[in-house]
């Protein structure tokens, strides 16, 4: 696959200008990912991963929708980069094809915090011990700290169904008794 950035071997010799530039479209960030994915150093790759990443978050880039999610998973030879668009209400939509860098999951995160400055509008959060989420921040601004999900936020009323039916509660223990209840007011 021959591409304008072919000729790029190294983090160093991706400018600032040719991750601006792959911003135009999203064949270019295809294009640009699938040459981050191939590079020979997996530490350069994951360095210019989250160069690529930081800007796709920013105006800069215009064809994207929504906010940016990227998916880092851990798997047999490497970690799986999923780049998607969150259009909200847990929708989200695959935006550049699937990348493999050739690095574990836990030295992208570690390179993550260590460029921290050059993710820029980005935070982390843990799904779980095999998978990240690079989420946009919505500001320029990094801190350390993770917020917490918005349901932490705020206390959840006690009739809630969720709390009402206990932590370990199926759909048939939540759907139980309803048509009875719903019988009763009906036939008195």
């Amino acid at each position: 696959m021959a591409t304008r950035y072919a000729s790029l071997s190294r983090c160093s010799e991706l400018s600032e200008r040719a991750v601006i530039a792959a911003l135009i479209s999203s064949e270019e960030c295809a294009s640009l990912l699938a040459h981050i994915a191939a590079m020979p150093s997996p530490r350069a790759a994951s360095r210019a991963l989250i160069g690529l990443v930081a800007r796709l978050a920013t105006p800069a880039c215009t064809w994207l929708e929504g906010e940016l999610v990227v998916e880092l998973f851990e798997e047999e030879g490497g970690t799986k980069v999923r780049v998607m668009s969150d259009f909200g209400a847990g929708f989200r939509e695959r935006v550049l094809p699937t990348a493999l860098l050739a690095q574990p999951l836990a030295e992208v995160i570690d390179a993550v915090s260590r460029y921290g400055e050059r993710a820029g509008m980005l935070r982390m959060e843990r799904v779980s011990a095999r998978c990240v989420l690079l989420l946009a921040t919505g500001t320029t601004e990094t801190s350390g700290d993770e917020s917490p999900p918005a349901s932490a936020r705020f206390d959840i009323s006690e009739t809630s169904l969720a709390l009402a039916s206990g932590p370990a509660a199926t759909p048939e223990d939540v759907d139980a008794g309803w048509d009875s209840v719903f019988g009763q007011s009906q036939s008195a």
